[in-house]
């Protein structure tokens, strides 16, 4: 063992110091650095398709908050009840257990085993769970003082790969004082208008905030830590934190106090000099039978594992030793406050008081949420999150430099089997965040490690993250990343970023295996989209294309937010929309997105299915950064003749829209080329307030405005029935009249298309209908006949 630590590791004491040396065999060159970020985040105005498909919703967790977050479900026609337990057989829960007031640590902490029981009981057949916190609205970025209820969004993001067929987030909204009420009508909206973001942050003015992995490298700086300095670590003495361990010795030649469960004994007299676990098993088994004892496979087995595991801390505190530091072990079971107190009042009369934390146990129970018992969960979330708590409550009155908790890829991204380590892991993360804030001078990291190469991660698991393309990491240039961590300065883009995700990129584990893909839902009635009483045609509302458009833009948006649409292309009519609910709760529209290429942009493939699965609309997006979008100037209009059809362009019979609809405000003239006039948009026709993409007012009047040159040239009442292209130059609601220009084509006796240009009043193209397809309505055909 210590052969293979100096070989990994570098050279003995009073070598020279250089940076541990790679192994050969290994690369290094996808490994990677990335800090975390809250970000604007727009909301994308559509809904968790889980709402629509859970039955009843179970919202628990609060008394007060949840009652009230029901009826806000309840008035936008979900079926919701509160319970103090969500009951099995479930299929949707929204645990608010995060916003409750916590009168200690172990109540905050408790509710990560309540949020766990509320997910296990929709675990058979899940469409919805969303769990809520209040840790400032940031998830505890800029330092919580609820910093131990974080742990939460793990859960929701493992749920998320677990059953990828349901909807789930993480929110965590800043209370700020608000009633229950104001509260629930908060999350109620994000549920329904929010979009795909896992993580979401909702601050009171409004602002709606996602976390984005940044990549970045460490800035170098100073070590914080010398000859002088006090390191305590748990789960040092063995494993990957050892080799660390090492690393950071040579470079500060500091004091090292190792804590772990192992009580370190010599080995027993017929195992002296026997290498290798079948080797000892046998001197075991010869020593018990000359001694006239017959040992069980099992007691022989504990036997070896007791003495492996009490050379490999004698190796580590002799590889400390060889590195250039002091090194001593102390028995003592992290997770024992008690203990880990007395143990440190042994390290102060050796050593001087603690300067330095390096929390590094942690074990897994891997078992999916369906699968996991409460006794695993315990083990694995109270090693790390209880052995946190006891040290940093055993030095709460040390001088301490740098704090170093080794946290996981897992709590940053979720990870199948591992809810309770990534749970465990996001409260270090946060924790981490906290002790910053309050320790100015303090060196404070978090680190998410990916997977190693060796410790936890067995032949069979390397295998498993090399199909997946996870790069694992060498034990040298772990070492080196601990050691640049803490040398971290002030010069980077996140100074002394805490929360560190190190080797694999953060969405490696969570990456879906073909492109990106969102499903996303929407509910039409009166409630939600009351504009659409005014596109009737024989009373009973139609959606009309410019909306599902529209909802193909948010969907797309959600999907690529780094991206703007720039281009919709083979728009397909398949199946009109009649809204016959409208009056009496409405319909439930899905819109899916699929990313079918990638690389400067991005083209997503779009479908818009009705309840029960049929087909109405589907277009291909095409996608582009916001830098690559540039307006051209907008065409001439054609050579136009007065229009002689009257001044009441809404006629119940052309053009049958309604108050909401009626858009067209100046018609410039018309002939057999064209037509031409002035539509205003969304906002001076009144339409409610939502996250609009597009200006669908705007588009509408356009495509009015073809209906009226369809009729001129064919003389009968018209409808679109396919758009080759919708160009745009602009996202949203516009900002004032747009003069729109068609220019058409006859096509058949009962056949048409047009191109619609949409021109601001700088003369800038806004947007561009192409190769509108119009054909005659079959009761205008019949009386042309």
């Amino acid at each position: 063992v210590v052969d293979h630590l100096r070989a990994n590791l570098g050279p003995a004491a009073g070598a020279p110091l250089a940076a541990p040396a790679e192994d050969p065999a290994s690369t290094t060159a996808d490994l990677g650095r990335w800090t975390l970020a809250a970000v604007p985040a727009p909301a994308a105005g559509l809904a968790m398709p889980g709402l629509f498909d859970a039955g009843t919703v179970v919202v628990t967790g609060h008394d007060a908050i949840g009652p009230a977050l029901v009826a806000a479900l309840g008035a936008r026609g979900i079926a919701a009840e509160y319970a103090h337990a969500v009951p099995r057989g479930a299929r949707g829960a929204v645990f608010l257990g995060g916003l409750r007031d916590f009168a200690t640590v172990d109540e905050a902490l408790a509710v990560h085993r309540e949020a766990f029981l509320a997910a296990q009981a929709i675990a058979a057949s899940p469409a919805l769970f969303v769990t809520v916190q209040d840790t400032g609205g940031d998830f505890g970025l800029s330092g919580s003082d609820r910093a131990w209820t974080g742990g939460l969004p793990g859960l929701a993001k493992t749920a998320a790969l677990e059953w990828p067929d349901a909807s789930c987030r993480a929110i965590d909204i800043e209370r700020a004082g608000r009633p229950a009420a104001e509260l629930a009508e908060d999350i109620a909206t994000e549920l329904f208008s929010g979009g795909v973001e896992l993580e979401i942050g909702l601050r009171p003015d409004g602002r709606r905030t996602a976390l984005r992995s940044v990549r970045e490298d460490a800035q170098p700086g100073p070590l914080p830590l010398g000859p002088s300095d006090v390191v305590v670590a748990s789960g040092g003495a063995r494993g990957v934190t050892a080799a660390t361990l090492i690393a950071l010795a040579r470079a500060s030649r500091a004091r090292f106090a190792l804590l772990g469960r192992t009580a370190l004994e010599d080995d027993p007299a017929a195992c002296r000099g026997v290498g290798g676990e079948a080797a000892l098993k046998a001197a075991l088994v010869k020593a018990a039978a000359a001694a006239g004892q017959k040992a069980t496979p099992a007691e022989i087995g504990r036997q070896v594992a007791r003495i492996l595991a009490n050379r490999e801390v004698r190796a580590t505190l002799d590889a400390i030793r060889a590195a250039g530091g002091e090194a001593l072990y102390v028995s003592a079971d992290v997770n024992d406050a008690r203990a880990v107190a007395a143990a440190l009042g042994d390290v102060r009369r050796a050593f001087g008081p603690v300067t330095a934390v390096v929390h590094g146990a942690g074990v897994l129970a891997d078992k999916l949420v369906a699968e996991k018992t409460v006794e695993q969960l315990d083990r694995v979330f109270n090693t790390k999150v209880d052995g946190l708590r006891a040290l940093l409550g055993a030095t709460a009155s040390d001088p301490l430099k740098a704090i170093v908790l080794f946290s996981s890829i897992a709590a940053r991204s979720g990870n199948k089997g591992q809810c309770d380590y990534a749970m465990a892991n996001e409260v270090l993360n946060k924790v981490a965040a906290a002790e910053a804030a309050r320790r100015p001078g303090c060196v404070v990291k978090s680190l998410g490690w990916g997977p190693w190469q060796g410790g936890m991660v067995n032949a069979a698991l390397e295998a498993h993250f090399a199909q997946l393309g996870v790069p694992l990491i060498p034990l040298a240039a772990g070492a080196r990343m601990l050691i640049d961590e803490l040398c971290d300065g002030p010069g980077a883009a996140s100074p002394r970023a805490v929360e560190v995700v190190l080797g694999a990129a953060p969405t490696t584990l969570a990456a879906p295996e073909h492109g990106r893909r969102v499903a996303l839902a929407v509910r039409a009635d009166r409630a939600t989209h009351p504009y659409l009483a005014d596109h009737a045609i024989n009373g009973v509302p139609v959606v009309p294309v410019v909306i599902a458009l529209e909802w193909f833009a948010r969907a797309a948006r959600a999907c690529r937010p780094d991206l703007v649409v720039t281009q919709f292309r083979d728009v397909r009519v398949l199946r009109g929309i009649k809204l016959a609910a409208y009056e009496s709760g409405g319909e439930v529209f899905r819109v899916d997105c699929r990313e079918v290429t990638n690389g400067h942009g991005a083209v997503l493939a779009a479908e818009l299915r009705g309840p029960q699965g049929a087909l109405h609309y589907a277009a291909t997006i095409e996608m582009r950064p916001l830098a690559d979008r540039v307006a051209p100037k907008g065409p001439a209009a054609p050579s136009l003749g007065p229009w002689d059809g009257g001044d009441d362009l809404y006629d119940g019979h052309t053009l049958f829209h309604g108050r909401d609809f009626q858009v067209i405000r100046r018609l410039d003239g018309v002939s057999r080329e064209g037509i031409a006039g002035t539509v205003v948009g969304l906002r001076e026709a009144g339409w409610v307030a939502q996250p609009w993409k597009t200006d669908p007012a705007a588009l509408d009047g356009g495509l009015q405005l073809a209906t009226l040159w369809t009729q001129h040239v064919l003389g009968g009442a018209a409808l679109p029935m396919s758009v080759g292209a919708l160009h745009t130059f602009a996202e949203g609601p516009s900002e004032g009249p747009l003069r729109a220009v068609v220019r058409g084509q006859i096509v058949a006796r009962d056949r048409t298309k047009a191109d619609i240009a949409f021109v601001d009043r700088d003369g800038t193209l806004v947007a561009e209908l192409r190769d509108v397809q119009y054909v005659l309505r079959p009761d205008a055909a019949r009386g042309q006949a």
